[in-house]
């Protein structure tokens, strides 16, 4: 009798508990129960009947510590501290009788034979020690750096369950079920080998690599089969077991399955559906991603809840299946837009195209006509603010300008949505101890507002931000320095950045002190600066010499190999007397080269691509020359690629005839209206710099010496060439190629103000020695010019005298 007025005392405690909601208090008292438990559980494993009394307690106990553990996952809002919180979870779920205790319990499920008995099968026992185990993996996720020791004892023995006879055969069962058209039957034990035992592993941070060796292959087709045939499945949302599952499953694909290794498999598989033996080995496939994006993403009935918050589970599930996308659409190439001012002759595994990004930029998903992006926006508005980070993660690598138009019908605000929801997900890292925002990095926030800074749309939402990026550029954080550097990119926000004092004091004053011993973030300044300058401050004089035809390329370094095999078929036309690359051409003042060489050109070809497009670089050298009035010709090099995926390119482009470098027949096109807007023949000889084989001695003699009565203001490059060499100035023949003598005396004008030099000194193999012995010697030359010019006025001076003399 005292025991039942135990256990009934008990339970009308945990049902207060459960009716005040008081998760704190919750968290304090729950340890209280552990001795109840334990005993509970003990008399489970020894195969004893519990009292309906009994199962009541460990039924409410385990729904407790289950509900305060997701309390803070999706719904809190409080400000309790984290460190208060982990205290909480490491007192009542992580301490070492408990986790024993659970660990006997999983040994006695995984070793215990099922009954033929259905009532057997499926008892209700399991689903109160499931509750408890996602409890603490959910807890564990929250504070695994934090908790000493972790739990590797239970660990281990959930890693058993995985490779174990049961889980293997609900796996095959599972598709022979699908293979023969039966309804799914999935027991308790089933979702707990096949739920509960993934989602745990997947969790804990030392099993990371379990799936690293070869022999781990087949087990990760038969997951990703599973899902795919829970996907395929008729209303399988209303399921509650296939959404537990899942749920297991794509956690532990996401975070145990290398990227190093399946990255390649998946390109090569998602780039060639007709290759038999690509498919073979992929087991993530088209039909996979499509489903995710598709059946689970696209479910209004899991959308609904999910903005509804009223189930955890779906809530859940709907945030591993974002992970899931934003793991597989990760790539070596997210904003490296630094790598364009890095000339490398070497081609990585980084050049090759994430396959899984393309097909989610794409309309490809089983012919659906959404594109994944539009699909995934509604997640934006759930409660939960963790889907709602990866909503925006997933949303910044696909959304293109499309997309923005389409969607901003039904939601006139989206783009000012996303950037006050960015900036919200980063004020909350900011008060946070370490720097952090349910998960997410404060660094990683920054770097989501980046990748949606490639459209102008967001760029000028972004404006009412800038003092904070400024606060946090003077914090040293690159990319908010990165930031700034794209907005300051458009040309239509100048005026706002310049008018913002903060921001044009740290331009000033705090960047230069600040980032003196950092190469890297005061590169950035100085480029920031230039954007928002003068034009006319960023210019040196150039060659206007008629006979030039000078071609520039402006590309991403991701498409090195399709502006390699661009430049030979322009070459081979003919058309140019040089074709400016980068690669051969660039000098140690990159921004000076690049504008130099751009208004040296007759005509620009922009190489378009998602590279090309999410470079900073790239956008100012194609923007330089339609502000310079020079002819600038599109060439699409990325299939696939479409210019309305960002707003600046359809902008740009406008009317203008664009090509396709992968149609053969365009390429022919180009070649032939190039010939029409330049007069040129297919087989004009190109402008030598010398004279040719065939010239005599004598004739050389006189070519190299004609400049030598001919006004400097009238030299021709070709007498500039003559006169470097013969002055020994030959590392400035290439710098001053395209030089007349009006620009020559325009260079001296510079060099007289010393603070210039080092400006001067642009080449690879140009010092300062070099510039100012170029100074002495060019000044020499404009002394003796103007000595002779006035002895000459006096001879004649005198020869006048004369004359009139013997006239008198």
């Amino acid at each position: 009798m005292t025991h039942t007025n135990d256990i009934n005392s008990l339970l009308s405690q945990l049902e207060e508990l459960d009716r005040s909601k008081d998760y704190l208090t919750i968290g304090n008292k729950l340890d209280s129960f552990d001795s109840k438990i334990t005993d509970i559980i003990k008399k489970w494993i020894s195969n004893s009947r519990l009292s309906n009394e009994e199962i009541n307690v460990i039924n409410l106990y385990s729904k407790l510590q289950l509900n305060f553990v997701e309390y803070y996952f999706f719904e809190s809002q409080s400000t309790v501290d984290n460190e208060t919180i982990i205290e909480l979870f490491r007192k009542c779920l992580f301490r070492a009788k408990q986790i024993n205790d659970l660990k006997q319990a999983v040994i006695f499920i995984r070793d215990k034979q099922p009954s033929n008995d259905n009532k057997t099968e499926q008892d209700e026992m399991l689903i109160y020690l499931i509750r408890m185990l996602d409890a603490r993996s959910l807890a564990y996720r929250l504070c695994f750096k934090d908790l000493n020791p972790p739990p590797r004892d239970l660990n281990n023995e959930l890693n058993l369950c995985l490779t174990h006879d049961c889980a293997k055969n609900y796996f095959y069962d599972m598709k022979s079920n699908n293979d023969a058209g039966k309804n799914f039957n999935i027991s308790y034990r089933h979702q707990f080998f096949v739920g509960c035992c993934t989602f745990a592993i997947a969790l804990f941070e030392e099993n990371k690599r379990i799936f690293q060796n070869d022999d781990k292959t087949k087990y990760i087709c038969l997951l990703a089969k599973y899902v795919r045939i829970v996907l395929s499945t008729r209303k399988f949302e209303e399921n509650k077991s296939f959404v537990y599952c899942l749920r297991g499953i794509l956690a532990l694909l996401t975070n145990c399955v290398p990227t190093n290794k399946w990255t390649p498999i998946i390109n090569r598989a998602l780039a060639n559906p007709n290759d038999e033996d690509a498919q073979e080995a992929n087991p993530f496939n088209l039909e996979l991603f499509s489903f995710i994006v598709i059946r689970l993403l696209g479910s209004e009935t899991l959308r609904n809840k999910v903005i509804q918050s009223d189930s955890n589970d779906i809530t859940s599930l709907i945030d591993v299946a974002l992970i899931f996308l934003n793991k597989w659409c990760d790539t070596t190439e997210d904003l490296t837009d630094d790598s364009d001012y890095t000339i490398s002759n070497d081609s990585s595994s980084s050049d090759e195209k994430n396959q899984v990004l393309r097909l989610l930029r794409s309309n490809e998903l089983l012919s659906h006509d959404l594109h994944a992006s539009q699909i995934m926006v509604p997640y934006i508005d759930a409660k939960y603010d963790r889907v709602r980070l990866m909503a925006v993660s997933t949303l910044s690598r696909i959304m293109n300008f499309k997309d923005f138009q389409n969607l901003q019908q039904k939601k006139p605000n989206m783009a000012q949505d996303i950037v006050k929801l960015i900036f919200y997900f980063i004020d909350r890292a900011v008060i946070s101890q370490n720097y952090q925002y349910k998960g997410i990095s404060f660094e990683l926030l920054l770097r989501y507002l980046l990748r949606f800074l490639v459209q102008d749309v967001i760029k000028e939402e972004t404006i009412p931000y800038i003092s904070n990026l400024v606060i946090f550029a003077e914090q040293r954080h690159l990319n908010a320095l990165k930031i700034l550097r794209r907005i300051s990119s458009s040309t239509k926000l100048t005026q706002k950045l310049i008018e913002n004092l903060k921001f044009d004091r740290f331009l000033k004053t705090t960047a230069d002190a600040l980032f003196d011993n950092d190469p890297t973030m005061k590169r950035i300044t100085e480029e920031i600066r230039r954007n928002l300058a003068p034009e006319r401050s960023k210019e040196l004089p150039i060659s206007s010499d008629a006979g030039s035809r000078q071609a520039f390329i402006s590309y991403s370094h991701r498409d090195k190999s399709q502006r390699i095999a661009f430049a030979k078929d322009l070459d081979r036309a003919g058309i140019f007397t040089n074709i400016w690359v980068d690669e051969n051409d660039m000098r140690d003042n990159i921004v000076d080269t690049i504008t130099t060489a751009i208004r040296q050109s007759k005509a620009v070809f922009v190489l378009l691509s998602e590279g090309y497009c999410s470079s900073d670089i790239c956008r100012r050298e194609w923007e330089f020359a339609l502000k310079k009035n020079i002819k600038v010709y599109p060439i699409i090099v990325q299939e696939g690629f479409k210019i309305d995926t960002y707003d600046w390119v359809a902008f740009n482009i406008a009317q203008t005839l664009y090509y396709k470098i992968h149609r053969q027949d365009e390429l022919k096109l180009l070649v032939e209206n190039l010939k029409k807007d330049f007069h040129e023949q297919k087989n004009s000889p190109k402008i030598r710099t010398e004279p040719p084989l065939e010239a005599t001695a004598n004739n050389q003699s006189d070519t190299r010496e004609q400049f030598k009565d001919k006004p400097v203001a009238k030299w021709t490059p070709s007498d500039i060439h003559n006169w470097c060499e013969k002055n020994n100035l030959g590392k400035w023949c290439e710098p001053l190629a395209e030089y007349h003598g009006e620009a020559l005396l325009e260079l001296n004008r510079l060099l007289e103000t010393d603070a210039n030099l080092p400006h001067i000194a642009h080449g690879q193999d140009i010092t300062l020695i070099d510039v100012v012995l170029f100074k002495c010697e060019l000044q020499k030359l404009l002394s003796n010019r103007k000595a002779r010019v006035k002895t000459a006025k006096k001879k004649d001076t005198v020869k006048h005298r004369t004359t009139n003399m013997l006239t008198k």
